[in-house]
């Protein structure tokens, strides 16, 4: 019965967070309902519980597949792997994901095995299967990083083609699906039986100590009541910087306001201004959203002032020194903030420190509600074109999708986040919100290489802010890359 009252919450969730990942995002109306304003969505109380039979259901019929179903899947270590469980080990999640394989083969009559393959960084793996004539894998999970160059590149069947996907279902992440649509049309989309996606999800940690000892305001109440912004964040990271060995010179020995690798500190602010580096127009074609947005501007240029000025952020350009970099200092109270993702909240578990979980701040007071970055380096699936039975896929699909909404899902946010990696009711409230408010940035995902890792990971490790003149250098370029990798798509 619990489950289906989670499951019903967070249809609630995923509905009412349908971020805009459109031009002027952060001009748009408040799309996150009570939950922006920090309010905590509870379920009804005992005596209007919804009955066992409320739980989401899909509509795919009785079929046989009569045969195994290998799923190739993209070995990423940063993120959850499994999509499937092979054994029972006694944790929730990956019970619930052997669960789920078991009911699969049941339902279908199959026998569903894993391929995992180190070959992810571009389409050329796929290619080499579509270009064979090799059905042997009818579903793919790929790195989402290179998402246009599957479907330009004709490797892989449009979901509105596959028989049994319904689009509509709350199982298919909500909230996500408009970001990656191309003039309507959709290749991909975010189920539930996959967790590298929520996984990816950035989080702030607080360190309640010292928030106690320098006497500053609850975190937890600037939330609640809409008053946590990049002014407050500052103000409260200021005062944590301090020479803590008296040597006269800031090192990573000494105590700072905020610590997170390099790469993710634009994008998370921008993203919780809610500001997109690649929108989309009204005929849901990509562009560059940068030189003109004064807005987007005006975030990039804060943050350098807050970070770089103040000498709240301790410098730190080791892209995979999460640990030394991040929960090192945070673990040994030597930090006030520390970025981390929903799946990094694991290394947290072990730290003395005394933490809280809170959403990325909003750039200005007034603006329509918070935004939480998805980073790009998800797995998406896809349905190769070479599957000789895509029906069977798409009913896989959309059975797995659901099965991890009533199942999967639950356990991951009510047990993993919410009672494992989380310290006290109010970070539970803060997870409520952060998981309503996701949303997705092609700069930052599809177009990854070209604008984070191209332009905005060097120039902010190397305090550089001459943003127009980089622009300048690459706009061409980066037009150019767009409109080739959509060529084929926008009709």
């Amino acid at each position: 019965m619990k489950k289906r009252i989670i499951a019903a919450l967070l249809s609630a969730l995923m509905l009412s967070s349908l971020a805009s990942c459109s031009e002027n995002a952060a001009d748009s109306e408040d799309e996150t309902g009570a939950a922006s304003a920090g309010t905590t969505v509870t379920a009804e109380p005992a005596e209007t519980e919804p009955e066992e039979e409320t739980a989401v259901t899909d509509d795919v019929p009785q079929m046989d597949f009569g045969a195994e179903t290998n799923l190739l899947v993209s070995n990423i270590s940063w993120a959850t792997r499994n999509i499937i469980a092979d054994e029972i080990t006694g944790d929730l999640i990956a019970d619930a994901q052997f669960n789920m394989k078991a009911q699969m083969e049941e339902r279908f009559h199959t026998v569903l095995t894993e391929t995992y393959t180190d070959d992810i960084w571009s389409t050329a793996y796929v290619s080499r299967l579509v270009k064979a004539g090799d059905d042997t894998f009818p579903i793919c999970f790929v790195l989402d990083l290179y998402a246009p160059g599957y479907a330009n590149g004709g490797l892989v069947l449009s979901l509105e083609e596959v028989p049994h996907i319904d689009l509509s279902k709350p199982y298919w992440d909500q909230s996500l699906h408009p970001c990656v649509t191309i003039a309507g049309k959709t290749w991909f989309a975010f189920g539930c039986f996959d967790l590298s996606y929520y996984d990816l999800t950035h989080i702030l940690t607080f360190s309640k100590g010292l928030t106690a000892d320098l006497g500053l305001e609850n975190p937890y109440d600037l939330v609640r009541e809409g008053r946590w912004t990049v002014d407050a964040f500052e103000a409260a990271a200021v005062t944590a910087v301090m020479d803590v060995d008296g040597d006269g010179s800031m090192t990573s020995a000494d105590s700072y306001g905020f610590t997170s690798v390099a790469k993710q500190i634009l994008p998370c602010f921008w993203m919780a201004a809610g500001e997109q580096s690649i929108a989309k127009d009204e005929a849901d074609i990509p562009y560059l959203n940068v030189m003109g947005n004064e807005r987007f501007l005006s975030v990039f240029e804060r943050m350098y002032a807050v970070m770089w000025d103040n000498g709240v952020w301790c410098p730190n350009t080791e892209d995979q020194n999460f640990w030394s970099g991040t929960v090192g200092m945070f673990g040994s109270g030597r930090a006030l903030f520390s970025a981390s993702t929903f799946y990094y909240l694991n290394e947290f578990r072990d730290v003395e420190v005394d933490f809280g979980i809170l959403p990325y701040p909003k750039f200005t007071e007034d603006q329509d509600g918070y935004h939480s970055r998805v980073e790009g380096g998800c797995k998406i699936a896809v349905i190769p074109v070479t599957n000789k039975n895509p029906e069977n896929a798409g009913a896989l699909l959309e059975a797995m999708a659901c099965y991890g909404f009533n199942e999967i899902i639950p356990n991951y946010y009510e047990i993993a986040l919410k009672r494992k990696n989380s310290r006290d009711e109010q970070s539970a409230e803060m997870l409520d919100l952060i998981f309503s408010t996701r949303s997705y940035d092609l700069g930052d995902t599809w177009w990854c290489n070209e604008l984070r890792d191209g332009i905005f990971k060097p120039m902010f490790r190397d305090n550089n802010r001459d943003l127009a003149s980089e622009i300048k250098k690459k706009s061409k370029l980066i037009d150019k890359t767009i409109t080739k990798a959509i060529s084929g798509l926008a009709g």
